[in-house]
């Protein structure tokens, strides 16, 4: 396959950028897949994607995942202080707070993933950031993860162009946020390719057996999944329940929405 057909993909084991990996896979594209530990509280998504890399390449996509590489970033941890995904002194919450941001941390995340583009040659970086993201903050009216703006997509994407050599440019960083999806649109994307293996993905900020249910990463996982019109089967420690119409069963030693039919 051509540059054109290659993408370097960044990807955490989560819903959105697992999601938007397989709809590359759909259109042909081959991928170089790298996730990263920065010294996250729920690293345990490390391992995840990793064995969702062997079962996503079993589904039969026109594309392949050609490479999977875990890069070794856990100094950030000492670096990236005060923020809940990172620092032990820092409660996770149930509700958005500034301290969910990492600092830039998809910009460093991006600069390492098109670095690796240009050296082996791929067109495109991916990674899993959605509109949802990006709705205002009630205090600033600021997105809430500013790095995951198309404004920020577009200038990064101009620096890269601009800081490598003039033949070798043409480099594009694309996610659900610059093509306008949401969380549960990109979900009902990503589901309609991998099926159960949806459920398979880790979106908690902590790194239990299960979904911890409390934090606001899980909250929005749930929502996501109702908003979709699609069963939320996955195992929560303590059930997000959005409503009285969401009901929950327990299964094992967490609980799983009454609709969902694999328990």
């Amino acid at each position: 396959m051509s540059n054109e057909g290659r993408v370097v993909a960044v990807v955490s084991g989560g819903i959105d950028s697992t999601s938007y990996l397989a709809q590359w896979l759909a259109k042909g594209c081959n991928a170089h897949v790298l996730a990263f530990n920065y010294g996250q509280k729920g690293n345990k998504e490390l391992i995840v994607a990793k064995e969702l890399i062997n079962e996503i390449n079993k589904l039969g996509l026109p594309g392949k995942i050609i490479e999977f590489r875990v890069v070794d970033g856990s100094f950030m941890k000492e670096l990236w202080r005060g923020t809940q995904l990172t620092d032990e002194s820092v409660g996770v919450e149930a509700e958005y707070k500034p301290t969910a941001v990492v600092p830039i941390r998809n910009v460093v995340m991006l600069a390492i993933a098109a670095a690796y583009a240009l050296t082996i040659g791929a067109k495109y970086v991916i990674y899993g950031a959605h509109y949802n993201d990006i709705a205002p903050r009630e205090d600033t009216w600021e997105p809430l993860y500013p790095d995951c703006s198309p404004e920020c997509i577009e200038v990064l994407q101009a620096a890269f162009r601009v800081c490598h050599f003039r033949t070798e440019r043409g480099v594009e960083v694309w996610s659900p946020s610059r093509e306008g999806l949401t969380k549960a649109e990109n979900l009902r994307r990503g589901y309609k390719l991998l099926g159960n293996l949806i459920y398979r993905t880790w979106s908690c900020y902590l790194s239990r057996e299960h979904h911890c249910g409390k934090c606001e990463s899980c909250v929005n996982r749930h929502k996501a999944f109702i908003n979709a019109g699609i069963p939320d089967c996955t195992i929560y420690e303590k059930y997000p329940q959005l409503g009285e119409s969401d009901e929950y069963v327990k299964v094992n030693e967490g609980y799983v929405s009454s609709r969902c039919s694999i328990k």
